[in-house]
């Protein structure tokens, strides 16, 4: 008999079973239990037979198993070692298929090695919301200008990360000028508490980000353009041309910022993305990296 993985009774003797405790918090655990949103991150993923998949967090398997009957390889990575014995059940023992497709790693996410994937692939996940944004900026900006880069990420995450990583002008922040040179981020639907077992506290967000073959910022430049977001932001109430004065001399700044067209005046979050990659172009120049 195979088991629903959204019923919260089935998920109550499985945790009752393997663990010792109910959800862990440290592990940001949160079992999807609506086979309404699970289809909806499947929808988004756009999964074709041949596709590989890498999944973050897994717990119970119930968007690995979904995976599994449609995807043609799936790298499913787990740090809690309880889980695992539960995939054991609920994936690799009860999914048509599992055991042939999927390789389950009980290991840190933030610290896979994401160039041993040596084939290209689709990052699909219900993130753990208190690695969701670096699982983010591993996947997609680390791997932005190499051969390891997914083809397309859908991701479960907070609204609030989802909502920041789709800024735009006016409401810019550190995350969506991380992303955005990178990938272009969109938020197909919001995700109530009660779509969960235990409930959080907060609405999620189904996520697409759909790469770059190209991105928008040159390898060349990251250096000079994050150091100068990260000075901007560290202080955004105040006038760009004052919260920049950390990187180099008033009179710099206000020079480079003169050839950009930009107001000293100005505050961060205000600049277009387009404005950031020309500050970053011309501190370079400058040999401000």
């Amino acid at each position: 008999m195979i088991h629903k993985l959204t019923d919260t009774s089935y998920i109550k003797y499985l945790l009752n079973k393997y663990t010792t405790t109910n959800a862990k918090k440290k592990f940001g655990q949160n079992f999807l239990i609506s086979e309404h949103v699970l289809n909806q991150i499947i929808e988004t993923a756009q999964i074709e037979p041949t596709d590989t998949i890498v999944e973050i967090g897994p717990g119970l398997g119930v968007l690995t198993r979904e995976l599994c009957l449609r995807a043609g390889k799936i790298i499913s990575i787990e740090k809690d070692r309880d889980m695992l014995r539960v995939l054991q059940e609920t994936i690799l023992d009860d999914t048509r298929g599992a055991r042939e497709k999927t390789t389950i790693l009980e290991q840190d996410a933030l610290r896979f090695n994401i160039e041993t994937i040596n084939t290209p692939y689709k990052l699909v996940a219900n993130l753990p919301y208190n690695v969701a944004t670096a699982i983010l900026q591993n996947f997609l900006v680390n791997t932005a200008h190499t051969k390891h880069q997914p083809t397309r990420i859908a991701v479960l995450v907070q609204k609030e990360v989802a909502e920041k990583a789709c800024a735009k002008t006016g409401d810019h922040n550190v995350l969506s000028l991380t992303l955005q040179p990178f990938g272009k981020p969109e938020i197909i639907a919001h995700v109530p508490p009660g779509s969960f077992f235990p409930s959080p506290k907060v609405t999620s967000s189904i996520l697409l980000i759909t790469p770059y073959e190209t991105p928008l910022l040159p390898q060349e430049l990251t250096k000079p353009y994050f150091r100068f977001i990260h000075a901007a932001f560290s202080q955004k109430r105040k006038m760009l041309g004052k919260s920049l004065q950390q990187i180099a001399s008033k009179e710099t700044i206000i020079q480079l910022l003169t050839k950009a067209n930009i107001p000293p005046e100005i505050r961060p979050q205000e600049l277009t993305l387009e404005h950031w990659l020309t500050i970053a172009s011309l501190a370079g120049q400058k040999g401000l990296s």
